[in-house]
This record gives structure tokens, C-alpha cells and sequence, in this order.
């Protein structure tokens, strides 16, 4: 049986925060930025404790995240030169997952070991971005780690976005 999650940013939020829900509406996970002027900690929890934090290397020549979770810690690095985005994870439980999007930044596949842990689409006319995620594994290490990872492809979007408009 899969599984599926929404991630949505919340419009009006200073610090930043993202909501994901499963399929029925219900709020499975949170995430919220700290107020940092350069690299703000961004806090993954359920409703009973914190589960993860994302934050993004300051001094990096690719976009990389480091990740302590209660599924172990990890990197998230982005591909450089690739015509889509492109990540590969390094340490903790998925060592070697790799990350795929499309041109247009509306898919998304999580794969380890040649198999699909998650596949995402985003919505084309949203206010919000917004991801619906179809985690294929059925165990609760692979829907953290998938949201893990959505959070983080949030914030790699988020700041190409703010890059590209003050760059006008």
C-alpha cells in the first residue's frame, strides 16, 4: 500500500514554514525555519517530536544540506552541471539515493538501489507550491526520509527563486 503526502509552503510566514499532510487532509509533519540572517535551521517534526534538521552549507560550491535525523545523518548535494536538478545523498540508512526532477521542476523521483522509494508532481496553477508525493515503500524510515528530502528540494527552489529575482 502507498502512501501519499502533500507538502505545501504556508504563504504568510516570516521564518518559513512548509505542511505535510497525507491523502485524507490529516497533518503528518512540519517543518519551520529559524530567523537567521544566512542559513536558517529548519526543524522537521510530527506532532509528538522533532524528528529532523535541515540546513543548508554556508561555503559550498553546489547546494548541500546537512541532515540529522532519527534515520541518521546525511547529505543532500545537488549536481552541478545537469540540465535537470539532480541530487545524490551521501551517509545515513538511504547512502547512495539519488534524486531526479524533470526540466520544469514538476517531478520528482526518489530511487535507491535501482528501485523507486517515491515519485512527486507538482500542481501547475497553485498559489502555494505545492508537491503531492507517492511514497512506494511501506515502511515509516522511507516516508521520513521522503519528506526530508521535499523539504529540502522546497528550500533549493525557494532559493534559486529569491537568486534569480534579485539578480534583475
Amino acid at each position: 500500500m502507498s502512501t501519499v503526502l502533500s507538502i505545501s509552503n504556508k504563504i504568510f510566514s516570516l521564518k518559513g514554514q512548509m505542511f505535510i499532510d497525507d491523502e485524507n487532509g490529516e497533518r503528518c509533519y512540519e517543518a519551520k525555519g529559524e530567523f537567521a540572517l544566512f542559513c536558517p535551521i529548519w526543524t522537521l517534526k510530527n506532532s509528538v517530536k522533532d524528528l529532523a534538521t535541515v540546513k543548508r552549507k554556508l561555503w559550498s560550491w553546489s547546494p548541500t544540506w546537512n541532515v540529522e535525523s532519527t534515520i541518521g545523518d546525511f547529505i543532500i548535494k545537488r549536481k552541478l552541471f545537469s540540465w535537470t536538478r539532480a541530487y545524490n545523498v551521501a551517509g545515513g540508512l538511504y547512502d547512495g539515493a539519488v534524486i531526479k526532477g524533470n526540466v520544469w521542476d514538476l517531478k520528482f523521483e526518489i530511487s535507491y538501489k535501482d528501485e523507486c522509494i517515491a515519485s512527486a508532481k507538482s500542481k501547475i496553477l497553485s498559489l502555494r507550491d505545492t508537491h503531492n508525493i507517492l511514497v512506494h515503500e511501506t515502511n515509516n524510515d522511507a516516508e521520513l526520509f521522503t519528506t526530508i528530502i521535499m523539504v529540502a528540494l522546497h528550500l533549493d527552489q525557494k532559493d534559486d527563486k529569491n537568486d534569480s529575482g534579485s539578480s534583475d
